[in-house]
């Protein structure tokens, strides 16, 4: 990796300098920021959040030897940490059961494990300390000590260089292709740094990099007409409609009452409407990260994260001191959706946000007698106490060389059953309820947009009215249509915004990013641009080996743990598609007898999708020794064109 120092009164260096651009050169300033450092890199990861974490960790042990993170703030680990979502969200097929539809794996795994660890280290040995709705739990600044050890190795070989507080400024462009970032300080008096990379990968909040480089992107709903999709509405009005952000908070329980004052916006009417029904158990359990009463192994006092409807903060409307204030950065700014907004724009919504939160933390503690002794945590560092970043549900989407559509990720038959459409080109593999917070701001008095509101749902944009089959991702929905040099990661993806709705949880975008390190990885190593199929079985490889840590699943069984010894196998073989699965065959079921009914059908889908195949003379035993057997055949083979022009056409079982 290249790092240069730059001295802007050198009039040599600008002499000297090789690269153009229509951009500042190194020695001009860039604003009011002088360019103090520019960096040249094979692969540019843009955000500090989980996707990128895992993006640069993925590039990075699939060989790529010169990384740069760029980072908005200093916390690490997105979801986990800087938006405070300490209750982890992930794969889920019906309800809260303690089960996962599809075992944990890849960098998930690994910081899930960590994680655990940590809490073990920390609660008495007691892995899963909030005896909560979700499985697992964490405080954030333990869940941001997992990320930053995450890269600690990477750093310390200087495979990967790490750069904090710096926001993107301007995009680099030549011609169609993404070439480098700008970034400038997020301290005023800070100064400025250019990143030159082959390959970038947007892993932002808001997709700063797909914005800048000029690639084509949607925000809103998607109307009807657009993609044909089932729950989809009739128009795409209004434009500004989004899953909402929500500022979550964090509170830790003391021995004496610990006393918020009245905020100046406070009245009761905010938190008496829709989520009245929200009382003191529900508030204080739900997403409870440490149970330091229900466990004899733990001396610890009760940790909440306070994460529910009441501070869902809707994006389609603001109130009134809101679009005062937008309307004087920019005439007509508060008609924006949030992901157009510049970067001062969305302070000012963010503000609000913060706000909003404290109000319903006082609501609390005047309501209910336990929450007088919560007080809010001290490990975010800010004036507030609140996290750094807002949880953010939904990002601009992507105009990808594929968009993924409610009708494609539906069950076949049944919601436990694959998706209707399973992707030739599979890199990760996820399924989640369709699952919209309410989006739709409603005034609840008189005084109306100078009032306080609720947060209301707009038609079938919900909660709770189902979800996917068990779905494949594909590698076309992290592509941009027409932009080279770039891949989509965290939520910056190529799908509808119902799609969006159930993919966006803390594994599925460690997933998405790490499925793009792979790819640019591939595309590095063969110097080539991302996109190209025959890329795949490389990618697929590099994101089953277990060199490093636990293998991803991208072909969503539900049975086979990522470290099964023939766990890669398996999904070799069901990404080839020539296990003859059926759409409710979501179970592999290595060790059951390979009956010769089940043989004949395998066998039938080898020679379908065109390899060559020797049967053994011996029959095997089970379907673990079919899959080793079979899988020394395929290895070697290439995948056959068909594979990605002849679609997996599930029929209808009995």
């Amino acid at each position: 990796m290249i790092v240069r120092s730059v001295i802007c009164f050198a009039a040599l260096l600008c002499a000297l300098s090789s690269a153009s651009y229509h951009t500042a050169t190194a020695c001009q300033p860039i604003g009011n920021q002088q360019l103090a450092e520019e960096i040249t890199a094979d692969l540019l990861v843009v955000g500090g959040t989980e996707s990128g974490c895992a993006a640069a960790v993925q590039a990075a042990r699939m060989g790529v030897e010169k990384i740069v993170l760029v980072n908005d703030i200093d916390w690490l680990g997105g979801q986990f940490s800087a938006e405070a979502l300490g209750a982890i969200d992930e794969n889920r097929g019906h309800g809260y059961n303690g089960t996962v539809p599809i075992p944990r794996s890849g960098i998930f795994r690994d910081v899930i494990d960590a994680i655990e660890t940590k809490n073990a280290q920390l609660y008495g040995g007691v892995k899963r300390p909030g005896n909560t709705r979700v499985i697992t739990t964490s405080r954030p600044v333990v869940s941001e000590q997992v990320f930053r050890e995450l890269l600690a190795p990477f750093e310390q070989a200087g495979q990967l260089i790490r750069r904090s507080n710096y926001y993107v400024d301007t995009v680099l462009t030549e011609g169609d292709r993404v070439v480098g970032v700008q970034f400038k300080s997020t301290d005023a008096a800070g100064e400025a740094i250019v990143v030159r990379a082959k390959l970038t990968i947007d892993a932002s909040d808001w997709g700063d990099v797909i914005k800048g480089a000029g690639a084509r992107w949607d925000a809103g709903m998607d109307a009807q007409g657009e993609f044909n999709e089932p729950s989809a509405p009739a128009s795409g009005n209004p434009a500004t409609d989004l899953n909402p952000i929500t500022w979550c908070m964090i509170l830790e329980q003391q021995k004496q009452p610990n006393l918020l004052a009245k905020p100046d916006s406070y009245d009761p009417a905010f938190f008496t409407g829709n989520w009245g029904w929200i009382k003191e158990e529900f508030a204080y359990t739900t997403r409870r990260l440490v149970d330091g009463q229900g466990f004899k192994q733990i001396d610890h006092p009760d940790v909440l994260l306070i994460n529910n409807p009441n501070i869902d903060y809707p994006l389609d409307t603001y109130p009134k001191s809101v679009v005062d204030a937008l309307e004087v950065i920019e005439p007509g700014a508060s008609k924006k959706n949030l992901v157009a907004m510049t970067r001062q724009q969305r302070e000012v919504v963010f503000a609000d946000a913060r706000q909003h939160t404290l109000r319903y933390y006082y609501h609390l503690q005047q309501n209910f007698p336990k929450f007088q002794y919560l007080a809010r945590s001290d490990e975010f560092g800010t004036p507030d106490r609140l996290p750094p970043k807002p949880y953010v549900r939904e990002s601009l989407r992507l105009v990808a060389k594929h968009i993924i559509k409610e009708q494609e990720v539906l069950g076949f038959g049944a919601r436990s059953n694959y998706s209707t459409v399973m992707f030739p080109d599979a890199v990760f593999c996820w399924q989640f309820e369709l699952d919209f917070h309410p989006t739709h701001r409603s005034w609840t008095t008189s005084k109306g947009e100078s009032g306080p509101w609720q947060a209301s749902f707009r038609g079938k944009r919900k909660f709770g009215r189902g979800g996917t089959g068990r779905a494949v991702f594909p590698l076309r929905s992290l592509l941009p249509e027409s932009v080279q040099g770039l891949i989509g990661a965290q939520k910056n993806l190529g799908y509808s915004s119902i799609v969006s709705s159930s993919c966006r949880l803390h594994d599925q975008s460690i997933h998405a990013g790490q499925a793009a390190g792979a790819v640019a990885a591939v595309s590095l190593k063969l110097g080539q641009q991302p996109g190209t199929t025959a890329h795949l079985p490389a990618i697929w490889s590099g994101l089953l080996s277990s060199a490093h840590g636990a293998p991803m699943a991208i072909w969503p069984f539900v049975d086979v743990d990522p470290f099964d010894p023939d766990f890669a196998v398996f999904q070799q073989l069901a990404l080839r598609r020539v296990l003859g699965l059926r759409a409710s065959d979501t179970k592999f079921e290595p060790d059951l007898p390979a009956d010769e009914d089940w043989v004949s059908r395998v066998i039938a889908s080898v020679k379908r999708r065109g390899y060559q195949y020797s049967q053994p003379s011996k029959p095997p035993a089970t379907r673990r020794q079919l899959a080793k057997i079979l899988w020394e055949e395929l290895k070697d083979q290439p995948v056959p064109d068909s594979h990605f022009s002849e679609p997996l056409a599930w029929e209808p079982e009995s």
